[in-house]
């Protein structure tokens, strides 16, 4: 692998492909959100200091990528062909430009910059996973990489006490919490991410072995608001880990002289996950898997059992200092009082409290093919959760079509939006391919190819992990999957897509995979294909996200920015709709996109639970030989079906969550609907827009939608 601080081999595009990149025109009229997307979150400021173009971006990701390439192969002592590369390089290029494929969010923010050269390949990685099993030898290393991975956009996934297979235990009962005993040791945090990350370790091995409470000094932290170079972002300052440090010291310290169970092991990922979304990482999510017997774990979002953990009441330290402000708070917990209110108390103890914290995890139980689901089904049917993993087909099973193999016996959960089996300490990069895009198989096998090389390429790439490089290095797992399923169907035929765009298009993988590993040195991927939920990258393509069914077919998605957004100035000028957003009226601004859709593409609330269930089954049946993510909506005259479905389907999908179907018609929606006569009529009020010219934005902005997972189904909170 290409460590850290490699000297590189760079591969730099012909001039006349550059040109022809810099001058290709894509027509964004039909799909202008995606184009504000790009601006808003991806790109770049160049080493000049003005903005990158979306085309500048594609030419860094391009040369990137094939630089990665360049200097694997030279290091490695192997053949190169340079008129071979810049020909597949312009051909990745254009089809990029053309959205038939993307990298993942994580690509187009961090491919080809000097970040990935000297800090490594973890930031390029979509998700990963972690296990606590063996807590009681590496103490906090879980606690420890689940942070480190997520201030580097990656989003983890870890285990509490159980995989549902055997009654074997992960990291619960497996440490006996003690109280730290002797003089304070204290921690100078230095200004960077491994510095945070060691101040979170120590003060959990103080309370694993019992040794020198430990006490942080962040004086050293820069303050908030400050631009951090490389990885992009501005500083939170010190006090989300300060809140952070408290947290985990107050819930451990309710644990002295018992045995770590699955509820306070979620809990302190949770509280890390609150640190880092604070510290304004630009997406962050982590998923708990628990075993189905563990009751507490089940209880832990219930807003009425647990009020504050969950964001929904003050803390009752607030109750002795002020009741005047507990009760304030707690009458409207998500209103400008409360805020101002946790803002007051910013500097007590319990401070970590105000907004909760267990919403940074969507939570999922590893189930068994067989069991009974009603009791599962109910708690579904109540609040959306928990969502079910089989872990058995995880190891057993690649494609489902294929029978068991038994090739992934080593994995031991997945990543937050559950499309990756996964082992401890492994990471996984994603591709995005949208086969409505093309018009014929034979143009998507194509694209499949570049998708195919550039998560591969991903994995030449060490990490600063040894942990995760390890694995890597003996899997080379990756996940090419496909958006906008459900158009794809509505184009092509069922059948047509199903044999030529899923079946066919998975030998074609399998091929390219032994010619080009074997070009590269490399171990053959265990696993290859997978359906991401997708979402944010997805409105790049203008296509539905994963296999989901589309939301509306006409109306209009509603997209939150920074009210001093530079953006906001070209969105006025072209006609947009903006007003002040409900929630955050000083800070934040609401724009409006039209949704006009194809008549013929059916939507969500034209499908049903048994519909999106088949679907799922279909594309793990001949497509992801890792998994499918898929949330599925439901009707609530749907919720007593809930049981049945995952009893007929246990035995051919690897995961599965669901959520109700809601029509919120709550004002400023992500998806509001509205006749196809306003669609058109608010289309028609709106010009051009052209951001080439901006150089005063700051790059990728990210907003509250990029916070967590790159899919509307993963979103946390």
């Amino acid at each position: 692998m290409l460590m850290p601080g490699v000297e590189r081999v760079p591969f730099i595009l012909k001039e006349e492909t550059k040109n022809e990149i810099l001058n290709f025109k894509y027509d964004w009229s039909d799909n202008p959100i995606g184009l504000v997307t790009i601006y808003r979150t991806y790109v770049r400021r160049k080493e000049d200091g003005a903005l990158e173009t979306w085309n500048e971006a594609v030419i860094r990701v391009i040369e990137g990528m094939f630089s990665i390439q360049k200097t694997h192969v030279n290091r490695s002592g192997l053949i190169w062909d340079e008129d071979l590369a810049q020909r597949t390089a312009k051909d990745a290029a254009l089809r990029l430009l053309m959205f038939k494929w993307t990298p993942p969010g994580r690509g187009l923010w961090m491919m080809g910059t000097e970040f990935m050269w000297q800090r490594g390949g973890a930031a390029l990685n979509n998700c990963g996973f972690v296990s606590t099993e063996n807590i009681d030898t590496e103490g906090s290393e879980p606690f420890k990489f689940l942070m480190d991975m997520s201030m580097l956009g990656v989003g983890i996934g870890f285990d509490t006490n159980g995989s549902g297979i055997k009654a074997d235990h992960k990291g619960e009962g497996k440490v006996l919490i003690k109280e730290p005993k002797g003089e304070p040791v204290t921690c100078i945090v230095e200004d960077t991410r491994e510095g945070w990350v060691n101040a979170i370790g120590m003060v959990i091995d103080s309370y694993f072995n019992g040794t020198n409470p430990v006490k942080i000094d962040t004086r050293k932290v820069r303050p908030y608001g400050t631009p951090i170079r490389g990885f992009g972002g501005v500083a939170s300052g010190p006090r989300p880990l300060i809140q952070g440090f408290d947290g985990i010291k107050d819930i451990l310290s309710k644990k002295i002289g018992k045995y770590i169970d699955g509820v306070t092991i979620t809990d302190i990922q949770n509280i890390i996950g609150k640190i880092v979304v604070a510290g304004n990482v630009r997406r962050t999510a982590e998923i708990a898997f628990a075993h189905t017997r563990d009751e507490d774990f089940r209880q832990m979002k219930s807003w009425q059992k647990n009020p504050v953990a969950t964001g929904g009441a003050a803390p009752e330290e607030l109750k002795k200092l002020n009741r005047e402000d507990f009760d304030t708070y707690n009458r409207d917990p998500y209103g400008d009082d409360a805020k101002a209110i946790a803002e007051r108390y910013k500097e007590e103890p319990f401070a970590y409290k105000f907004g909760g914290w267990r919403w940074t995890s969507n939570n999922s139980i590893f189930a068994t093919v067989g069991m009974d689901y009603t009791e599962i089904a109910n708690s579904i049917a109540e609040n959306g959760e928990p969502g079910i993993a089989w872990l058995e087909n995880m190891r057993n099973y690649s494609r489902m079509v294929d029978g068991p193999d038994y090739k992934d016996v080593r994995v031991a959960g997945g990543n937050p939006c559950l499309e990756q089996s996964l082992e401890p300490y492994e990471l996984c990069c994603l591709v995005e391919t949208y086969p409505s895009k093309h018009d014929s198989a034979k143009d998507f096998y194509e694209t499949l190819k570049i998708a195919y090389l550039y998560a591969k390429t991903v994995t030449l790439m060490g990490t600063h992990n040894p942990n995760t490089n390890t694995v890597m290095c003996r899997n080379r797992r990756i996940g090419c999957s496909q958006s906008g399923v459900i158009d794809a169907i509505a184009k092509h035929g069922r059948h047509y897509y199903q044999k030529n765009m899923l079946d066919k298009a998975y030998q074609k993988i399998q091929d390219y995979d032994k010619r080009y590993s074997e070009w590269l040195g490399i171990p053959r991927s265990v696993k290859m294909t997978s359906i991401k939920p997708s979402g944010t990258v997805s409105l790049l393509a203008g296509v539905s996200p994963g296999v989901h069914f589309p939301k509306v077919r006409y109306g209009y998605r509603t997209m939150r920015m920074s009210k001093d957004s530079p953006l906001l100035q070209k969105l006025r000028e072209a006609n947009y709709r903006i007003e002040a957003s409900n929630t955050d009226p000083y800070q934040t601004v609401v724009v409006y996109f039209p949704i006009i859709g194809r008549d013929d593409v059916p939507t969500e609330a034209d499908s049903n639970i048994w519909e999106q269930f088949t679907n799922a089954v279909l594309l793990q049946r001949y497509w992801a030989d890792n998994q499918v993510s898929i949330t599925i909506s439901f009707k609530e005259e749907e919720k007593n079906q809930i049981a049945k479905c995952l009893s007929v389907f246990d035995s051919e999908l690897k995961g599965v969550s669901l959520l109700p179907l809601q029509n919120h018609g709550y004002a400023q929606a992500p998806y509001i609907p509205t006749s196809r006569e306003e669609a058109v009529a608010y289309k028609k009020t709106l010009g051009e827009l052209d951001f080439s010219d901006l150089n005063t934005m700051k790059e990728g902005e990210g907003a509250e939608s990029n916070k967590f997972c790159d899919g509307d189904s993963c979103l946390v909170g």
